[in-house]
């Protein structure tokens, strides 16, 4: 550790007295050695115009090094000025006509400067000279050409020949991942991915790449497992926990979800956002004291984030503790102002706290955020009904329907009508609820419990359950 401090620190020193020199119009004469090192100090802060500085110094030193107009067009190339790019390649490539690189390189500028034809002519040529051992590189650089074409298929057809020949090779593994998701080819992907398991059981890319593939075929179980291998091979491979963890969590294995991130945390530590991650989780295992403690931890160390504070309203709600609950809502709103699910939550505590003026209000600014989506119509003539204030409810009913549709709201719609004595349109209302989503006919008892004795409703609700299941059987 202490050589390090003093590399970092001879390098820093290095730097300061670089800049201090330009500044002062002086132009030494610099070793091979700093001049290396300035230019990966540059390239490494991201300070591209100043590692082109530097190459520049060094090419009036060294006016014949393919290896300097190499990494200068690679620099230009990542700034996006294909055209310098593609002058500094052809000068190292005056100097070395045979270096794989340089051509390599040079295919990739073509491509980006959509002169894809001749991209394509070099790589083919390419194909046909070089040994078995570097047509890797040569395939790889293939896949961009193609991503670059939306050849996507090929892409992915590129990276497997690279693989073929090289199994291990990373950065053909990261790659065919993104060439998997463009062309949707993950049938292929599992069984090419098995195959390269068997060769190499202790890839943990591949283990991650077969998870992916897996889940987006919707096979949960078998994705998490194989997730699961890739940071079981590499410990230090933290997007494996991290994508392993939200795949249960979506699929609500919420308990081995937690386990990950638990495990996560005994190797990288823990931020903010983590902690997030497992509140939520304890939240949704009824650990409510646990998440509440989790996520104060993780409002300490960004008091800013709005999802903390929708979490531990949850939390506060969870409780029945509404005026902290209606704090927590507030906070998340002042820091985050466009999410209808805050407004939702702050105006159903609000009438848990017998605040009906404020609960309507609310309620109402989450229902007009997101028209088009029923539940918050719902949520807002639900408490409509359950006050009685009927007359509101259709009005609201009515503003509903001009945006959106659901069984939902059908339901309450039944249930307004039934409020009003108008029985024989309330049943009509009713059957075409039934018969659109019975499913959510529990709507009715949270609005009036007294409905769960009602003989009519429960005798409807019946008979079209039993049709349900004639029709499955």
């Amino acid at each position: 550790m202490e050589n390090r401090i003093k590399r970092d620190k001879r390098l820093i020193n290095i730097v300061s007295t670089f800049e201090q020199s330009q500044a002062n119009g002086q132009t030494a004469y610099l070793d091979e050695s700093t001049l290396q090192k300035l230019i990966t100090y540059y390239e490494d802060e991201l300070m591209y115009h100043k590692a082109i500085e530097v190459i520049n110094i060094a090419l009036q030193q060294y006016s014949f090094r393919s290896d300097l107009f190499i990494l200068k067009s690679r620099i230009l190339y990542k700034l996006g000025n294909y055209t310098k790019a593609l002058v500094n390649i052809k000068k190292a490539e005056k100097i070395a006509p045979f270096e794989l690189e340089i051509q390599i390189l040079k295919a990739r500028i073509l491509a980006s400067n959509e002169d894809l034809p001749k991209a394509i002519l070099l790589i083919e040529h390419l194909k046909s000279i070089t040994t078995h051992s570097d047509l890797v590189e040569v395939y790889i650089c293939e896949s961009h050409i193609k991503e670059s074409a939306q050849d996507f298929d090929e892409m992915y057809n590129s990276l497997s020949k690279a693989l073929e020949i090289a199994p291990n090779c990373e950065e053909a593994l990261e790659r065919i991942w993104l060439a998997v998701e463009l062309s949707k080819r993950y049938v292929d992907s599992i069984r090419f991915h098995e195959s390269l398991i068997d060769i190499n059981p202790y890839s943990y890319l591949s283990w991650f790449n077969l998870g992916h593939a897996l889940s987006c075929i919707g096979e949960y179980d078998q994705a998490v497992d194989a997730l699961e291998y890739s940071f079981i091979v590499n410990k230090q491979f933290s997007v494996g926990y991290m994508d392993c963890a939200d795949i249960c969590f979506q699929t609500q294995r919420f308990n081995k979800a937690l386990e990950i991130y638990k495990d996560y945390v005994e190797v990288f530590g823990y931020d903010e956002e983590l902690l997030l991650k497992i509140a939520e989780c304890q939240f949704n295992l009824n650990d409510t004291d646990g998440a509440k403690s989790t996520i104060l931890k993780s409002i300490k160390l960004d008091p800013y984030s709005d999802e903390c504070y929708f979490v531990l309203a949850k939390c506060f709600t969870k409780l029945e503790n509404w005026n902290q609950a209606i704090k927590a809502y507030h906070k998340a709103i002042a820091i985050e102002d466009l999410v209808e699910d805050y407004y939702l939550g702050l105006g159903k505590a609000y009438y848990k706290s017998g605040a009906f003026d404020k609960a309507d209000q609310y309620l109402r600014k989450a229902a007009l955020m997101a028209p088009e989506d029923s539940n918050y119509w719902t949520e807002y003539v639900q408490f409509l009904l359950k006050i009685r204030d009927i007359d509101k409810a259709f009005i609201v009913l009515n503003e509903a329907k001009n945006s959106t549709y659901s069984a939902s709201l059908l339901y309450c719609e039944f249930a307004a009508l039934h409020f009003e004595g108008k029985r024989a349109e309330a049943i009509q209302v009713l059957e075409e609820a039934l018969m659109e989503d019975i499913d959510e006919h529990s709507i009715l008892f949270d609005i009036e419990p007294e409905f769960k004795l009602n003989q009519e409703i429960n005798s409807m609700i019946k008979y079209f359950i039993s049709e349900l299941i004639a029709n499955k059987g």
